[in-house]
This record gives C-alpha cells, sequence and structure tokens, in this order.
C-alpha cells in the first residue's frame, strides 16, 4: 500500500474531510473540487496558487473531462501550448510552477486522479 505524498491531516476539515482522499492523498471525486480546496491542498504542499497556476488546473480539469482519464505529462505539456499558447507548451514552464513532480502536484490540486507516469 502507498502512503500518501502530503499528509491530508494537515487540510483545514472545512474544507474536505480525511476520508475523501485515497491512500495516496488524491480526491476521490473529482466533483468535491472547488477553488477554495485546491488552494488548501497547494498550502499542504508548500505552494502558493497563482492565476496561472489556476489556469494549469483548469486546463488539467478540461483534458480529464473530455478524455476521462489523466494526461501523461508529455501529453500536458502539448496540450497546455495549443489552449493557453506559448510560453505553456514547455515542459520547463509547467515545473517553474509545479516543482519536483509536476502531473503529482496538478493532479492533487485540481482534485484528479494519480496521473499515468506517477509512481
Amino acid at each position: 500500500m502507498s502512503t500518501p505524498f502530503w499528509d491530508v491531516s494537515l487540510l483545514d476539515n472545512r474544507l474536505a474531510q480525511a476520508d475523501q482522499f485515497d491512500n495516496e492523498g488524491f480526491l476521490r471525486q473529482p466533483s468535491d473540487w472547488n477553488e477554495a480546496l485546491a488552494h488548501g491542498i497547494a498550502h499542504c504542499l508548500g505552494l502558493t496558487l497563482s492565476d496561472d497556476h489556476f489556469r494549469v488546473l483548469l486546463a488539467c480539469r478540461a483534458f480529464y473531462a473530455q478524455y476521462q482519464r489523466m494526461p501523461t505529462t508529455r501529453a500536458f505539456v502539448k496540450y497546455l501550448g495549443q489552449q493557453l499558447g506559448e510560453p505553456w507548451g514547455m515542459s520547463m514552464t509547467l515545473m517553474q510552477h509545479f516543482p519536483d513532480t509536476p502531473m503529482r502536484f496538478v493532479a492533487l490540486c485540481a482534485g484528479l486522479p494519480k496521473p499515468p507516469n506517477c509512481f
């Protein structure tokens, strides 16, 4: 069994309850997501979300809604370039906003399932 990537107990319980997350810390139901929850999760991950972060989160949620799956990093960067334009079509831009493990951070903050290339 995997351990959570972040400590769900640190999240303000007015935003969500621990049982709304799976054993790795991903939100079980994407429909439970809202912007306040995204800010709370990001805070627990040591991130502060800007408008650019939210553009990425909303783009990921749109991808998920359209294809009913999480994208790989490469596919998502290409999608971002198409949806948001330059410089979003470069993985470096995504990594500047979501460091270390960008797709994991995006999925967690966007309230979506674990990405397929995320170990």
